[in-house]
């Protein structure tokens, strides 16, 4: 038969203790790790970014030190090369101070040693020197009376001509049928010879240029633009005897710069210009 239980007694369960158990094992463990990983990233309170920057800092610090140190040894190594440069200028500065000291007394010596026969051939040329100078004192007495009646003839001849000056008869411009103009246009005249341009107004003082200021005077460029503004307008060039160069370059920058219509009229002579044949043209 069966063995009967002899009493009934309750049973105390460990299981959910031991869950929590666990439980707070396992939590624990984590805030270990997590410490852990804390501690081991942080040195002395600092992270490892702040720890790198302080050892690169530490570094530059060192290699700024060894660079001033460095570049004092290069200050005393430039200060002594400029030294012995000065030197060896002062060594070579006396080098050739002396050397040219050498130079003049070899040059003293050998003149005392010419001294002598100089002397000597001195002394005859001085009595030849002498004897010609008196013979031409004697020569120049009797020329002197021609000398000075042909000075007064002369200064004579020079008061002459300064009381008559020069006059050059007027040069009258013709038309010329080469000049490219047409009837009924206004005229305006410039005067060019071998180097510089006269610019003819009939109304206020000419306007002289210099040939190689053709391009950049003001007051001729302002004439160019007066006569590119004025209708049916002809700019005739008056060339003088080796004015050639002159007139190129001067029509050259009037056609191209403002599109001018341009002429030219060869004058002989160098008197001074007569344009009356052009009255009521010019402008």
């Amino acid at each position: 038969m069966a063995k009967k239980r002899q009493g009934k007694h309750d049973e105390v369960m460990l299981i959910p203790f031991l869950d929590i158990l666990c439980s707070l094992i396992g939590v624990l463990i984590l805030i270990v790790v997590v410490m852990s990983v804390s501690q081991m990233q942080r040195v002395d309170g600092r992270s490892k970014e702040e720890v790198a920057r302080a050892q690169r800092y530490q570094t530059l610090l060192q290699q700024l030190k060894d660079e001033e140190k460095a570049a004092l040894e290069r200050q005393a190594k430039v200060a002594e090369l400029e030294r012995k440069r000065n030197s060896e200028q002062r060594l070579r500065m006396e080098l050739q101070e002396k050397q040219r000291k050498l130079a003049e007394m070899r040059q003293q010596l050998q003149r005392s040693a010419d001294t002598a026969q100089a002397d000597k051939l001195k002394t005859l040329e001085l009595r030849k020197r002498i004897e010609s100078r008196a013979q031409e004192s004697l020569a120049l007495a009797q020329s002197l009376k021609f000398t000075q009646a042909e000075i007064l003839a002369l200064r004579k001849l020079i008061d002459e001509r300064r009381k008559l000056p020069e006059i050059k008869p007027k040069v009258q411009v013709m038309r010329s049928t080469g000049s490219g103009t047409v009837g009924n246009q206004r005229l305006f005249f410039v005067e060019v010879n071998g180097i510089a341009i006269k610019v003819h107004q009939e109304k206020g003082k000419p306007i002289n240029v210099p040939i190689d200021n053709v391009k950049g005077d003001k007051d001729f460029n302002a004439f160019l633009e007066k006569v590119k503004n004025t209708g049916n307008a002809s700019l005739l060039f008056l060339v003088r005897k080796g004015g050639g160069v002159t007139y190129l370059r001067a029509a050259g920058w009037a056609e191209q710069q403002y599109q001018l219509n341009t002429g030219k009229i060869p004058i002989p002579g160098e008197g001074p210009l007569d344009l009356s044949l052009f009255a009521g043209e010019r402008y």
